[in-house]
């Protein structure tokens, strides 16, 4: 039974596939010998199924009730039931997010790295051109190489994908963003109007969802808050005080599946080091306030930030994109209309529009 719609144009900025995980063994086979992303059989004295992300060792769970509990529906592969799905829900669009590939992103090997990216930005294209108005992609693209980057986001978007998934931190080895080598990657994006988005988990901090051994799992807490404050210093350093926003006024950066609460504090501490500890931190002079590169040139997504409404009264209501995060373990479904009515009840019907859909459009260029 379809939901009912309180909002006409909802666009969850912040939804996933869930990809075979065969997918990449069956497209690069031996090449890489057994350093391409694949299912193993046991890991570490364990018995059972594991995908083997080139970071970390998943377990895959056989069962129906486990695949459910990971998110592995068939909405997550399949576009014809994933449209069903949204229609459901009273979902118009969805920006569609890799699930296996954020992992992935952690790979040791840039080679295989690059290859396994291919592959999946191929998939999601396919997936996605089943019904492109309604499923838009999001490619998938390493950052060590730049000039492999310019050419893979290029030849994404040629293949109807409209926004490019950076690693949240740069490589191993590779130099911080704000240094001028990244420079023609943010003029690309910039001229072709393709935002970037950060994403948690592509980083270096491993996801402890997938710790193994009792002695990793008792750093499971700090390591899951360092998870979800990792995109921190990269706006602060790079995007910010390093200077990328300035030198590319039309860059669109999103950062994506961080919630928005400590956003307020972010911020204050930003100002606070542009206006009371400048004379003592060799920080770059900035064309505007610190804080408002988070108000007006960096979007921010939500999905049930038990904090957020308080958040967005300091923010403002024009750079937040809600997103489900649909079909992973706390995502919102066929719910969807209902939760965002709840969440969202003491705004404005404008500022409603914006968060739920308006400000995604405009972004992601869904018309």
């Amino acid at each position: 039974m379809a939901t009912a719609k309180t909002f006409a144009n909802v666009i969850s900025a912040d939804s996933h596939v869930m990809e075979p995980p065969d997918l990449w063994f069956k497209a690069i086979g031996n090449k890489f010998g057994d350093k391409t992303p694949q299912l193993v059989e046991g890991y570490n004295g364990e018995s059972g199924t594991f995908f083997y992300s080139g970071g970390q060792y998943l377990y895959w769970g056989e069962s129906d009730a486990d695949a459910k509990k990971i998110g592995m529906q068939d909405a997550g592969w399949d576009p014809a039931v994933r449209v069903e799905f949204q229609k459901k829900a009273g979902v118009a669009h969805e920006i569609m997010n890799a699930t296996i590939m954020l992992l992935i992103m952690r790979h040791g090997d840039q080679d295989v790295l690059r290859a396994s990216a291919s592959v999946f930005n191929d998939w999601l294209a396919d997936f996605c051109a089943y019904d492109a108005k309604r499923l838009v992609g999001v490619s998938m693209i390493p950052m060590d190489d730049i000039d492999w980057a310019i050419a893979e986001l290029e030849r994404t978007v040629k293949k109807g994908l409209h926004c490019a998934n950076i690693h949240l931190v740069p490589p191993p080895g590779r130099p911080p963003y704000r240094k001028a080598d990244y420079d023609p990657f943010w003029a690309r994006c910039q001229e072709m109007g393709v935002p970037i988005q950060l994403h948690i988990i592509t980083g270096r901090i491993p996801d402890p969802l997938h710790y193994h051994t009792d002695e990793e799992r008792e750093t499971s807490p700090s390591t899951l808050i360092a998870l979800g404050t990792e995109v921190l210093p990269v706006l602060a350093d790079d995007f910010i005080f390093g200077g990328i926003l300035d030198r590319f006024p039309q860059l669109k950066v999103l950062c994506t599946e961080f919630e928005i609460s400590w956003i307020p504090y972010f911020m204050y501490r930003l100002d606070q080091m542009q206006q009371a500890m400048s004379w003592r931190l060799p920080l770059r002079k900035l064309k505007m306030k610190a804080s408002d590169y988070m108000r007006t040139r960096i979007w921010h997504g939500m999905i049930d930030d038990a904090y957020g409404a308080e958040a967005i009264r300091h923010i403002g209501a024009s750079q937040i994109l809600w997103g489900s995060d649909f079909p992973h373990i706390r995502s919102i479904g066929l719910e969807t209309q209902g939760k965002l009515m709840g969440m969202l009840s003491d705004f404005s019907r404008e500022d409603q529009e914006k968060i739920v859909g308006g400000n995604a459009a405009a972004l992601f260029n869904i018309h």
